[in-house]
């Protein structure tokens, strides 16, 4: 067993890694669902946009390994300085997709409610064929890889468990995703992209509000440790 305060790198590190996995499958998965949907149809938005939360995840991660080989004074300086710029341009970017999401979702809604000719126009554009088995799968192998890094957390440590903002943001990982997947699989397929663009703009809105709350940290943690020195 450890000692008091002792971490054992290697499951905290596979923790780290499965879910830089799992933002490299979401970022991916747009080319992937295009691929496997039929006639090439738009892959939607909601599984890249879980990229944003578990981002904020996977950098918290690597700040926690990073703690294990960086001086104590170097590291709250570090981190509180790259923390204030990634978070910074986190909550910018979200603000953008949620906005992106919503203008698509207006318009999906304006065609698919445009009988004949705008339900004509939204269905050649391939919004009425969502590639939903496809999306189903992605998300099934997200959430197994999450259970795992979630698992390896307190394996690595029992202090974690007792962690309030990991668990908070773990716990956000595991709804966003599963919101999606249930947006996914409340309405007839047809209306499926429609759903996506929402559980999307739900998803950036989760992610803001951690990158808000990430960037007020970060400020106070470089400032405390700039008072400090």
């Amino acid at each position: 067993m450890p000692e008091t305060g002792e971490v054992r790198k290697i499951p905290l590190i596979i923790a780290l890694v499965l879910i830089i996995i799992c933002v490299l499958i979401e970022i991916s998965a747009v080319a992937f669902l295009r691929g496997n949907g039929p006639q090439g149809d738009p892959p939607g938005l909601g599984i890249p946009y879980l990229a944003l939360v578990d981002g904020i995840l996977g950098f918290t991660l690597a700040l926690l390994v990073l703690a294990l080989v960086l001086p104590q004074h170097l590291q709250a300086k570090l981190q509180g300085i790259v923390s204030v710029i990634l978070s910074f341009f986190l909550a910018l970017g979200s603000i953008v997709l949620i906005f992106i999401a919503l203008g698509k979702l207006f318009l999906m809604i304006a065609l698919f409610f445009a009988v004949p000719f705008g339900t004509a126009a939204y269905f050649a554009a391939g919004w009425g064929t969502f590639p939903r088995g496809a999306a189903a799968a992605i998300l099934s192998l997200l959430m197994l890889l999450k259970i795992v890094a979630s698992i390896c957390l307190p394996i690595a440590h029992q202090r974690f468990l007792v962690a309030k903002g990991l668990i908070l943001l773990i716990a956000t990982s595991f709804v966003a995703t599963i919101i999606v997947a249930f947006l996914h699989g409340l309405v007839p397929l047809p209306a499926v992209s429609i759903t996506d663009a929402l559980a999307a703009i739900i998803v950036g809105i989760l992610a803001l509000i951690w990158a808000i709350v990430m960037l007020v940290g970060s400020i106070v943690a470089v400032v405390q440790a700039l008072t400090t020195s």
